[in-house]
Formats: structure tokens, sequence, C-alpha cells
């Protein structure tokens, strides 16, 4: 429970971080906001590893350099999506957005197995980030 209460924070941190820079007027330090962010991040990591003494194969940095590269992308778009869009249409389709993929591909592709009322949920979700985008 720690870790998900940690994971809640971490993401809203960083998505806080993001309205600032968008609602300060401030696109111009986008790129240089986002390597803060990741370099707090790989700080953080290094630190962790360091503390547990975990040894990091090449197979764990090719994952967290993929990883890490799939959530730079969807960080720069988020702030490039600030400068044309509302913050209320951004957030929710972003947030909404991912939650929906998981459950879809969680039940279409990975076969997991979901009650009608979450399949009423998930394309409830789906309307309602659609009506968001064209809103």
């Amino acid at each position: 429970m720690l870790w998900l209460v940690m994971a809640f924070l971490s993401n809203g941190v960083a998505q806080f971080l993001q309205k600032y820079l968008h609602a300060e007027g401030l696109g111009g330090y986008q790129a240089s906001a986002l390597v803060m962010m990741y370099v707090a991040g790989a700080l953080a990591g290094v630190l962790l590893v360091a503390v547990f003494h975990g040894r990091i194969g090449r197979r764990e940095w090719t994952a967290g350099a993929v990883v890490g590269l799939c959530s730079y992308g969807g960080n720069f778009a988020v702030l490039r999506a600030l400068g044309s869009l509302p913050a209320y249409t951004v957030f929710p389709v972003v947030v909404g957005g991912s939650i929906l993929v998981v459950a879809a591909v969680s039940w279409l592709i990975m076969r997991e197995k979901v009650s009608p009322q979450t399949r009423w949920g998930i394309l409830c979700g789906v309307v309602a980030v659609a009506l968001l985008t064209v809103g």
C-alpha cells in the first residue's frame, strides 16, 4: 500500500509541475523542466540501488531506458498539449485515457476476466474521454 501511495503522490507532483509551467507561461522552459524531472528520478533510482545493494543487468537497463523514453515522450506531449488546450481537457484525457488503455488491453489482449459492469465502465470511460476531447 505504501508503494501505491508513493506512486499516487509522485505522479500528482509531476502533473502539478506541468500545470504550473503552463500557468506561469514558462513554455520556453519545458525541455529543461523535463530534464530536471528525469535527472531527479535517475538520482533517486541510483540512490535506491546503492541503499539496497542492488545489481542492474543489461536487461534492466534496457527496460528502464525504454520505459523512461516512453515516459519522457508522454510528458513532453502533455506539456505541448497544455500549450494549446485547457488543463481541464488535457489531464482527464491523459489520466483517464491511460486507465482505459490498460483496462482494454488487459481485457482484449491479455484475456483477463472482466465483469459486465467493468465492460460498461470501460465503455462509459471511452465515451467520457471522447466527449472531453470534442467539448
